[in-house]
């Protein structure tokens, strides 16, 4: 079963699907960091679905968390019109991403209750109802300092036993300098197995074969979430890993995504791309690049109905 924001779908019902995303965010705190983390224009971001919808995709993972400018209500609407799925993040960004930042003072026992109640009822941060609207998946952000900040540990403590108590799968947010490994030992010594242990942004943040390589040999998943993020690495650097991940029999375990922002969306500010960038433009460079179709189906269809079924 997979948990959209407004309804469960069986995992067979899904086809391509991007698994970090972001297609509606508040303006607040985000924005107030970078203006480019601000998408609260209803009409872009249906232009946005739609077209992807027209290209194939069939799903996205929305990847804004609880108290940072996620809306719930929004996102199940954009759904409904677009016919698109999408899976919403319960958990935590990093602290400079956060509109409630009373949340940061939350006991662990009080977070992991919340981020529970927002995969199971859809119960918000006033404790009260908010209709059907439930989140899919629970989200960590390992900031550079997330092993030795007291805050952090707790926000990581609070995923950790959330993820125990709905066995909704985790998706983490990485930057230079993490330990990866340790993260998803971390994750095991609590009882949440790296098969439920989506690891985003590798691609960007440890352009290393070898590490990867190491990594998918827990058994997590990697979101190559990069595609196109011309600031971190190129298309071909992008490629150049893939094609080393296909060598090594590795595409059952990598799902591929955008990471979009305003300035990297059609309808907003970008000029040569949108949200259907992956299925009309990086999919015919796979297959020159020799991907089967089996290997790109892999990627962009059975791995994500796989990371986000809870069962």
């Amino acid at each position: 079963m997979i948990r959209t924001v407004w309804k469960d779908i069986c995992p067979k019902e899904i086809g391509h699907a991007q698994c970090h995303e972001h297609i509606w965010l508040e303006k607040g705190a985000s924005y107030n960091t970078s203006p480019a983390l601000c998408m609260n224009d209803y009409k872009s971001s249906l232009k946005e679905l739609k077209d992807y919808r027209q290209a194939g995709g069939s799903l996205i993972v929305d990847a804004q968390p609880t108290g940072c400018g996620r809306n719930l209500s929004r996102l199940a609407e954009l759904s409904r019109e677009s016919g698109v799925h999408i899976v919403a993040a319960a958990g935590f960004h990093k602290k400079e991403f956060f509109d409630q930042v009373t949340l940061l003072t939350w006991s662990k026992e009080k977070l992991a209750g919340l981020y529970a109640q927002e995969i199971e009822t859809g119960t918000g941060t006033s404790g009260r109802p908010v209709s059907l609207y439930r989140a899919g998946i629970l989200k960590a952000a390992a900031g550079r300092n997330w092993q030795t900040d007291p805050v952090y540990q707790k926000l990581f403590e609070a995923v950790a036993e959330a993820a125990g108590l709905t066995r909704a799968p985790v998706m983490i947010h990485t930057e230079k300098g993490n330990d990866v490994l340790y993260m998803i030992r971390w994750f095991q010594e609590r009882d949440i197995t790296p098969e439920k242990l989506l690891i985003c942004h590798l691609d960007r943040t440890y352009h290393d074969i070898d590490y990867h390589k190491e990594v998918l040999s827990t058994g997590c998943f990697l979101c190559y979430d990069s595609i196109h993020r011309l600031k971190y690495l190129s298309e071909q650097e992008e490629m150049e890993l893939l094609c080393a991940m296909k060598q090594s029999g590795l595409t059952g375990q990598i799902v591929l995504s955008l990471d979009t922002t305003n300035q990297r969306l059609r309808s907003y500010y970008a000029e040569d791309m949108g949200l259907d960038y992956i299925l009309t433009t990086f999919v015919p460079q796979l297959r020159e690049h020799g991907f089967t179709d089996q290997e790109i189906r892999q990627m962009c269809i059975t791995n994500a109905r796989t990371i986000l079924d809870f069962a």
